[in-house]
């Protein structure tokens, strides 16, 4: 540090406290490196006429300077010691293809997915994989699929509908992100690509006076179905599997087939008219039998079965328009619209419908009110 009276060249790269001529203030000076390497004098006024309060003013920017020259160097030695070891590490084989579907099926986490959650991620694991051996023989282990691959890939199936789509993309994810720690991934590659946009045509809800020709043109089973789909709003699958062993007391109280993973219960009031319904259906059945319709539990997933609830709307004369789709689910949005017209709360009927939030209940109600 130098502390003079007069304008001579200074040092450079040294603090100065100096006072021009005819002056009454002393002026701080320091130099940095500048874009070019050069030397350039910084200064600035301590606008003080007292060499004591100068000195103070030296100091305090020594002490500054120190600090940060401390810092500094303390910085430089954490990246230079970072360097050498990286330089060093000793990298990780990465997790064999062979072994990715093995590793990720048999995580805890995977214990509470159902049997065909996890056969479609199977399947959608198989397809790309043999993709990435015919495409890239030389990739081994999950480590070596970068982000370029995987735009690939994606672009293979951009011509498939956005649900396809976006399931893949889905199940791939969630196979890397079960795997990052075990497998040593740096990122989830598959959550830097959007999800395709909803490109499905959603189904829209029946009329009464539609519910009244269904009803009207339909037989035994077909009709029974669909008086209780209308009065519970419950899936096919779940109207077809009912069982009287769900009825407990005033509620049919059972757990969706299509949300079994999450282990909720829905439970659905019984209303005078949907209790004749079943009353009678439980008197063309035997004493024994615990399915309200053992018959077309023995025909579900048959395309011959499950293609007659399309054969009596084109008897009805009931068709898709410009609101959307119609099948035997629309009557599952006739039930949601009819509650939210009638005033019913929308969280009760959520937690009828058995929906995840008022969100999607709201997408199956058409009632304009409640838009």
């Amino acid at each position: 540090m130098i502390l003079r009276d007069t304008t001579k060249n200074n040092q450079k790269g040294k603090l100065m406290i100096y006072r021009r001529k005819h002056s009454p203030y002393w002026t701080a000076a320091f130099y940095v490196k500048g874009a070019d390497g050069k030397l350039i004098k910084r200064a600035f006024s301590t606008k003080t006429a007292d060499k004591e309060k100068a000195l103070d003013i030296e100091r305090e920017l020594k002490r500054v300077t120190q600090e940060l020259s401390e810092k500094k160097r303390f910085e430089d030695f954490i990246i230079s010691t970072a360097e050498k070891i990286k330089d060093h590490v000793i990298k990780r084989p990465g997790m064999p293809l062979s072994l990715v579907w093995e590793k990720y099926s048999s995580h805890q986490s995977q214990s509470k997915r159902t049997e065909r959650t996890q056969n479609t991620k199977r399947i959608v694991w198989n397809r790309f994989s043999r993709w990435l051996k015919e495409k890239y023989p030389q990739i081994n282990t999950i480590n070596e699929v970068s982000r370029d691959i995987a735009d690939s890939y994606l672009k293979t199936i951009k011509g498939k509908s956005s649900s396809t789509y976006n399931n893949e993309k889905n199940s791939l994810s969630s196979i890397w992100h079960i795997l990052t720690v075990e497998a040593g991934l740096k990122e989830n590659i598959w959550r830097l690509f959007k999800s395709a946009e909803n490109d499905s045509i959603r189904y829209r809800d029946f009329s009464l006076e539609e519910m009244r020709l269904i009803i009207a043109n339909s037989e035994e089973f077909w009709r029974a179905a669909s008086v209780i789909a209308y009065y519970t709003g419950l899936r096919f699958k779940d109207v077809v599997h009912l069982r009287k062993s769900q009825i407990q007391g005033d509620y049919i109280v059972l757990m969706p087939a299509k949300t079994k993973r999450k282990h909720k219960n829905v439970n659905i009031f019984i209303s005078y008219e949907l209790r004749k319904i079943l009353d009678y259906q439980a008197t063309l059945i035997k004493p024994e039998e615990d399915y309200f319709f053992p018959e077309a539990v023995k025909q579900y997933g048959k395309a011959a079965f499950n293609s007659v609830f399309g054969t009596i709307l084109d008897k009805c004369g009931i068709t898709e328009n410009a609101r959307g789709k119609v099948s035997f689910h629309s009557i599952r949005h006739t039930f949601v619209t009819v509650n939210e017209e009638i005033g019913t709360d929308r969280k009760i009927i959520q937690g009828i419908v058995g929906h995840g939030s008022p969100v999607m209940t709201g997408h199956y109600s058409h009632d304009l009110k409640s838009i």
